[in-house]
């Protein structure tokens, strides 16, 4: 089935104007929430104590390098996530010589740490068009790239005691009821007994999409990669792009730590590192990062739907090998340069997202982070080459209490142990949509970054770049994802 590229837009449109109060789903928020305490005057509610950043080791299961650096292909991605193994998938099966330039190892940072949802519930309608798309394209994943991803289309579920919060979950489905490839209903006391049986308590009702799934993060990006090498692709480990180089304006070549790779296009999904290199062009890619911990339990009998119990904002799946990964959902979100420099673009972050977060200063964070140069020298290494594998230090409090929160929800899972911990960097821009978009004044670059969903987008945000950079028409619109809209005085107007 494919999607129209007008009418569900306009559909989104209006069903996004429906809906008069926030009804985003209470999960990790994007980091750009913190302003809400910057520009509102909210106490920060912790000195020093989580927010911190360091060198990690990957979760990803790991990728063999090509053997050498091609000293010429069509496209070079700048990251090897999820989001550029997918553009270059997409680019590599339509014929294109593509290298995936990767500072660290494929989904080494965010795109190997995050909970493996994927989903679109409750978020705002606009999104909807990308995410049907996304989920359409999840369904083949394994097949196209053959190998096991662990997508599972589990449904998911966001279970409410409160009947105020249920009623919130009932105004969305409501919004979206007009949506197409909308199935999303508002489930009854007895329907959420029926279909989740090992929950205890009683509550109010929830708002489930049984399309809704899930992945394995770690094995994702990795076998993408694996198959773009397969096609022909270049697959560059613990080789930065240092800069672009241009002639007449235009792209004409990567430098990397490697060697000069010349191409005429480029596409940028670096992650958080995206505004870094964008800023080392006199480009504005304003992004913004929270920190998420994840616990994973033992494997033990449970739930076979993925599970929001909405009230207590806890995040829970079935993993691959029988055990659960359980999420808190109010981040941590360190005060950073980045928002300092952008506090005045982030009122409608502010006012929809700053209660769903721990803002932070952690000052070693801070002062590493000032510390990054806007501009560097190419035959010089570079900050990417300083940091290969980002990551943050596990807020273990917040960890625990999701797990304890989960067993008393579920008491099936009482005897179950925590056999790992990890944290991971979720990034989000002023309004949370991300910049699917070429960029207008350098001819031959494009940008796919600031993606706070960015699993469950990552397929059909990578199908979009690849139709920008080959001329066609990409299946959903992409005026809201346009990297413009951050410099043409257009109004930011903030999307759950």
């Amino acid at each position: 089935m494919s999607i129209d590229s007008s009418e569900p837009t306009r559909s989104a449109q209006e069903a996004s104007a429906e809906i008069h109060r926030p009804t985003r789903r209470k999960v990790i928020v994007g980091a750009a929430s913190l302003t809400g305490m910057a520009l509102a005057g909210v106490a920060l509610r912790r000195l020093g104590r989580d927010g911190g950043i360091g060198e990690g080791k990957p979760r990803s299961r790991l990728v063999a390098s090509s053997a050498t650096v091609p000293s010429e292909v069509d496209v070079v991605v700048i990251g090897g996530g999820n989001v550029g193994c997918f553009t270059a998938l997409e680019l590599a099966e339509r014929g294109l010589r593509v290298a995936i330039c990767e500072k660290g190892v494929i989904a080494g940072e965010a795109s190997g740490r995050s909970l493996g949802y994927i989903d679109g519930l409750m978020l705002d309608p606009v999104k909807i068009p990308l995410i049907a798309r996304a989920k359409q394209l999840w369904t083949g994943v394994s097949a196209r790239v053959g190998a096991d991803v662990g997508y599972r289309q589990t449904g998911v579920a966001a279970l409410f005691s409160s009947p105020d919060l249920l009623a919130e979950g009932a105004s969305w489905v409501q919004a979206m009821k007009d949506v197409p490839a909308s199935d999303a209903r508002v489930l009854s006391q007895a329907q959420v007994a029926a279909l989740v049986p090992e929950v205890s308590g009683r509550f109010a009702g929830a708002v489930y999409e049984a399309t809704d799934g899930i992945a394995e993060p770690q094995l994702f990006a990795s076998a993408v990669a694996e198959k773009v090498r397969q096609l022909g692709g270049s697959i560059l480990q613990f080789c930065a792009v240092r800069g672009i180089e241009t002639n007449g304006g235009k792209v004409s070549a990567v430098v990397t730590e490697k060697g000069r790779i010349g191409c005429d296009t480029v596409v940028l999904a670096g992650g958080v590192w995206s505004p870094v290199m964008a800023r080392s062009l006199g480009l504005d890619l304003p992004q913004f990062m929270a920190f998420g911990s994840v616990a994973r339990l033992s494997p033990t009998p449970g739930p076979k739907v993925s599970t929001l119990l909405a009230d207590e904002t806890i995040v829970m799946r079935r993993n691959i090998a029988g055990g659960y990964d359980i999420c808190h959902g109010v981040g941590v979100a360190p005060l950073t340069p980045d928002i300092i420099r952008n506090l005045s673009r982030l009122r409608p972050a502010m006012q929809s997202m700053w209660d769903s977060l721990t803002p932070v200063i952690n000052v070693p964070t801070f002062f590493e982070l000032w510390r990054i140069p806007s501009q560097w020298r190419l035959d010089e290494s570079s900050p990417f080459e300083k940091h290969r594998i980002l990551a943050p230090d596990i807020a273990r409090d917040e960890s625990t209490l999701a797990v304890q929160r989960t067993k008393s929800a579920f008491p099936g899972l009482a005897a179950a142990t925590v056999t790992e911990n990890w944290s991971g960097i979720l990034t989000s821009t002023p309004d949370n949509m991300p910049v699917i978009s070429a960029v207008p004044t350098i001819p031959g670059m494009f940008v796919g970054s600031g993606f706070y969903y960015g699993l469950t987008m990552a397929p059909a945000a990578g199908e979009a770049l690849a139709d920008l950079v080959t001329g066609h028409t990409p299946r959903f619109d992409l005026m809201n994802y346009r990297m413009s809209r951050f410099s043409d005085g257009s109004p930011i107007v903030f999307r759950a």
